[in-house]
């Protein structure tokens, strides 16, 4: 029985991996998405506010190798940096040749994860995932994202692509879980009466002409206690169902850019929101069935081999 569903489990695999085809309409979207948190970032800051006057930009160790660092902090540096990376920025989310613009588009990520001085957490997440993309879009040779995959990654790249989304998802769990982590640990969390000191800070508050709407909410603990609590339950919610099947991922979408919409708005985070959005989209797509390895668009279903064939019943001559 142990042998058979061992066996069960790496025909399913394999099965998975060969009609994996993950350049859908929602990798081109999230990629956009991505792109556009960045850009987002870049524009909506000076580079006063980007690279403190104290750090500007950061640069040690690893970071040396950024795109701002190797331009240098002159005015002139700074401006060429910004110039390039919004040029990257602005191709990668138009889509064309994802094969090009990969390499380009995380480095300029990395870029502005590792000098900025400041950080919304979504240069970290753009940073990570278009890193995850890489395998996916080396592997294709389209124009652009959004024309339909005429024929089917190499073995190889398809590998590569469905090992890539599946760490992907596990960095959608880890980050949900890491949050979920630091606020169970924090007695204003526990308590429920977080939200409403989140929602009076200094920089990540809500804004003042849309704390109208809300304050009535603000001035009740009970309203404030099932926000607080709801966002717990939520990122509970969404790191245990990004594990499991895809109706429950339909649910982690929902509930993700649910979330992340709001934090855009309330928290004036919409970098941060866009990032999410984008990662959540791509992590929670199906990834097959796509093209079989004839190149053909299959729907076939794994073979189950708990089914045993019964033998066919032979004609026997009447006496």
């Amino acid at each position: 029985m142990r042998e058979l569903s061992r066996s069960l489990l790496i025909h399913r695999l394999k099965w998975t991996i060969a009609n994996c085809e993950p350049r859908g309409t929602a990798f081109a979207i999230g990629r956009t998405l991505l792109a556009i948190a960045s850009l987002a970032n870049l524009l909506a800051n000076q580079d006063s506010t980007l690279f403190s006057a104290a750090e500007a930009p950061a640069c040690a160790g690893l970071r040396n190798v950024s795109l701002w660092c190797l331009a240098g902090p002159t005015e002139n540096g700074l401006l060429s940096s910004r110039i390039i990376a919004v040029v990257v920025l602005v191709v990668t989310a138009s889509g064309y040749r994802p094969r090009w613009t990969c390499v380009p588009h995380w480095y300029v990520a990395f870029s502005l994860a590792a000098s900025a001085s400041i950080s919304n957490g979504g240069d970290r997440t753009a940073h990570i995932a278009a890193l995850l993309l890489i395998p996916i879009c080396l592997g294709d040779g389209r124009r652009w994202q959004w024309q339909p995959a005429t024929g089917p990654l190499s073995p190889e790249w398809r590998g590569r692509a469905f090992a890539a989304l599946l760490v992907l998802r596990l960095q959608i769990f880890v980050i949900y879980v890491t949050a979920l982590a630091a606020k169970l640990g924090d007695p204003l969390w526990r308590q429920g009466s977080a939200m409403y000191v989140v929602a009076h800070d200094r920089h990540y508050g809500v804004p003042e002409q849309m704390r109208i709407l809300v304050e009535p909410g603000l001035n009740s603990f009970p309203a404030v206690a099932v926000a607080t609590w709801t966002v717990i339950a939520v990122q509970a919610v969404l790191a245990l169902a990004i594990l499991v099947g895809a109706k429950a991922r339909k649910v982690v979408l929902l509930l993700g850019l649910s979330l992340h919409a709001g934090i855009g708005l309330l928290m004036n985070l919409p970098a941060f929101g866009l990032a999410m959005a984008g990662l959540l989209v791509i992590g929670t797509a199906t990834l097959g069935p796509g093209h079989g390895q004839d190149g053909l668009r299959t729907n076939a279903r794994p073979v189950n081999l708990r089914k045993r064939e019964r033998p066919a019943l032979s004609a026997s001559p009447r006496p």
